[in-house]
């Protein structure tokens, strides 16, 4: 008898621990499935170089309440330290202390210095864009503040605007650029009355102007994209990661993804979806006359360009050097490409065909 109910005693107490067990393996199955899983900043892994990826659902989710799809002109403004202005173009000489200076056609091949300088204006200069014959500048020589000077009669104008000037684009009668007294804030100075408005309070690091819209890198949120109208409404966030540069490209935005090893990904303007289109490790991409060019960081820094189909449902991405050497800095120009090698940082500007 007393076996008997040793025997019926063990087996109840094998019953609870088998059903608390059991409880808590669900309990915790259940915790996993309700907890918060962090979205992904990144898209599918199983991309190559070749091809793109599935789509991701990562900004759709992310930006689906309250996104207001708007298009883009596919003629983007970037900062540049080379204007074209007729047959002349206008830039600081490196090799002159930064003076404003002229070259002109023929553009010399190879190094760009001070014995192809055809004019020079004693004005060092940080950041430029010309209107109407006009070169607007941040004043070296006056704490960065917005100057101008007439390129034909040579008439100095100083503290247009104050602040401390820096990557002005030039739209029409409008010069855009950011204070860096003021916390990187994204301005618009209108040449025609000389008023300075605010376009954005946030920290504003890479941006583009493209006719009414703007794109920029935000600070003031981990650098993600953002776009806003140039009248400084219709403010929207376009991405979940952080962006080295961007560009608009056959009705969508083309950005290197700097949350993913600067990863080349698109932005589709009607959802938001996102598409890892190729692994580059690239840099300062932009977009001019419809070519597209980057410093490839994966192959020495060396400039590039590349080709990028998205009406494949697989979209293609093809790479080919511009030049054989390490690049610093470019800017692309309706004549040509300025570049500046990275090997030794004294070296001026070189002059390539585009």
């Amino acid at each position: 008898m007393l076996k008997k109910v040793l025997l019926l005693l063990s087996l109840a107490l094998c019953t609870s621990l088998l059903g608390c067990g059991a409880g808590q393996s669900t309990s915790q199955n259940n915790q996993n499935q309700n907890g918060t899983v962090p979205k992904q900043i990144t898209a599918n892994n199983s991309a190559s170089s070749s091809g793109g990826s599935t789509n991701s659902n990562l900004d759709k989710e992310a930006f689906k309440n309250g996104y207001t799809p708007f298009s883009l002109k596919d003629s983007a403004m970037y900062t540049s330290l080379f204007q074209v202005n007729g047959t002349t173009t206008v830039f600081p000489n490196w090799d002159d202390n930064n003076n404003l200076s002229i070259i002109k056609e023929p553009y010399p091949k190879g190094v760009v210095n001070t014995s192809n300088v055809s004019d020079f204006f004693n004005y060092p200069a940080n950041s430029l864009v010309v209107i109407n014959n006009i070169a607007y500048f941040s004043d070296a020589d006056n704490k960065s503040t917005l100057s101008s000077i007439d390129l034909s009669n040579r008439a100095y104008k100083p503290n247009l605007a104050s602040g401390k000037v820096s990557n002005m684009i030039g739209v029409n009668n409008v010069i855009y650029f950011i204070d860096q007294n003021d916390g990187n804030k994204l301005h618009a100075f209108d040449t025609t009355n000389n008023v300075d408005k605010i376009i954005s309070t946030d920290n504003v690091e890479n941006y583009l102007v493209d006719e009414d819209t703007i794109l920029y890198e935000n600070k003031s949120d981990n650098s993600t994209l953002y776009k806003i109208n140039v009248d400084g409404t219709q403010k929207q966030k376009l991405s979940n990661f952080s962006v080295n540069s961007f560009a608009p490209y056959s009705g969508q935005i083309l950005a290197i993804n700097s949350s993913d090893n600067n990863n080349l990904y698109s932005i589709n303007l009607t959802d938001m979806s996102t598409k890892r289109l190729a692994i580059m490790d690239g840099e300062d991409m932009k977009i001019f006359n419809g070519t597209i060019y980057f410093v490839n960081v994966s192959n020495n820094r060396h400039l590039s360009k590349m080709t990028v189909d998205l009406t494949k449902a697989t979209p293609t991405v093809n790479f080919s050097d511009i030049s054989d050497y390490e690049v610093n800095e470019y800017y692309p120009t309706s004549k040509g490409i300025f570049a500046r090698k990275g090997v030794n940082v004294n070296n001026g500007y070189i002059f390539l065909l585009a």
